[in-house]
């Protein structure tokens, strides 16, 4: 194929020379800087591409418009933290240490890159700014909700917790404090001092904190 030909392939846009998953995790991590610093509505594609060091059109081979990038961010958190954590649970067998590992797993990425838990705390607040934002936001909580759902009903199952545990209320409960802690994970404290939250509050919820 000639060179001519070769470029006639090539969809407009795409860096020259690029590998594509990698560019396309450089715009991801650029972005959920950039969207939890400024927020959705004050963050554009042009200031994404800046900060990746990439040029607008680089960014549009990839994403067709901010909401779609936006989207793409939910579903690598999704990957990257919820289902990571789902996933470290399961062979967990207590409510504590189900819940203990969920949130060790989400610590381990917060480790690596804080961006995930800055985007997981900023996106909820974005979401309920702009209404096109709620699905995919609704969609992430929902996750974790049935997670912790699932992980109180088998402690009662197990005899852990009492049997007219309100479990709809408890589950809201536990989401507002591991919200609270991906807040303090991006913005508030460092990794080592949210090592030793998630400790304290493991032993909270095994009765053994006071």
């Amino acid at each position: 194929m000639t060179e001519a030909g070769a470029a006639g392939r090539r969809r407009r846009g795409r860096p020259r020379g690029s590998d594509g998953a990698s560019t396309q995790e450089r715009i991801l991590q650029a972005a959920r800087e950039l969207f939890s610093e400024a927020g959705y509505e004050r963050t554009s594609l042009t200031e994404i591409a800046e900060r990746a060091g990439l040029t607008r059109p680089a960014i549009n081979y990839y994403f067709v418009s901010k909401e779609d990038l936006y989207g793409a961010l939910f579903e690598s958190t999704r990957d990257g933290v919820v289902a990571s954590g789902v996933k470290k649970a399961v062979d967990a067998d207590s409510l504590s240490t189900r819940l203990a590992a969920f949130l060790e797993a989400a610590t381990q990425v917060d480790s690596r890159d804080r961006s995930y838990a800055r985007f997981i705390a900023s996106s909820l607040l974005d979401a309920f700014r702009h209404p096109e934002l709620r699905d995919q936001a609704q969609s992430q909580l929902d996750d974790v909700r049935g997670f912790v759902e699932q992980a109180l009903r088998a402690a009662i199952e197990d005899g852990e917790i009492r049997a007219d545990t309100d479990v709809a209320s408890v589950t809201e409960m536990l989401i507002a404090v591991m919200w609270g802690m991906g807040l303090y994970a991006g913005f508030v404290g460092t990794h080592d001092q949210l090592e030793a939250v998630v400790e304290q509050f493991t032993r909270l919820l095994e009765g053994t904190l006071w």
